[in-house]
């Protein structure tokens, strides 16, 4: 089941469907493996901290994506929130479960996205195992 709630301002609906295509063109882009179009949609001193504590910059959070292991960006959240603060800062929130071998292990995630000269980036990540 796929849920989207998208809880913020009333002028913010613009901001939020960019944020929800952002998030498509990463997918697409962790998919086929574009590590130039990656580059453009994560900002300069990005962090990404892991389930399991590590924590990743924006190269090696690239490299990861590039090397084809399951993360949450390979498929459609089960559920996803987006939270739009003011007209450059939003939040995500969501639920993603992936396939390791045949072992199904669900994360929560957040994600902190700023728009900066017109275009949306993500400033941080983070994902919890909430099930194995």
């Amino acid at each position: 089941m796929f849920v989207v709630s998208v809880s913020a301002q009333s002028n913010s609906t613009k901001a939020e469907r960019e944020i929800l295509d952002l998030r498509t063109k990463i997918r697409d882009a962790v998919a086929e493996k574009d590590e130039t179009a990656l580059k453009k949609y994560f900002a300069e001193g990005f962090l990404h901290t892991h389930a399991s504590g590590k924590v990743d910059g924006k190269a090696e959070r690239i490299a990861f994506f590039l090397k084809g292991e399951p993360t949450i960006e390979d498929v459609e959240p089960d559920e996803i929130k987006v939270t739009v603060l003011n007209k450059n800062t939003a939040i995500t929130t969501g639920k993603t479960t992936l396939l390791f071998g045949t072992e199904k292990r669900t994360f929560q995630w957040t994600g902190f996205f700023f728009r900066q000269n017109g275009k949306w980036l993500v400033a941080a990540t983070h994902a919890t195992l909430i099930k194995n």
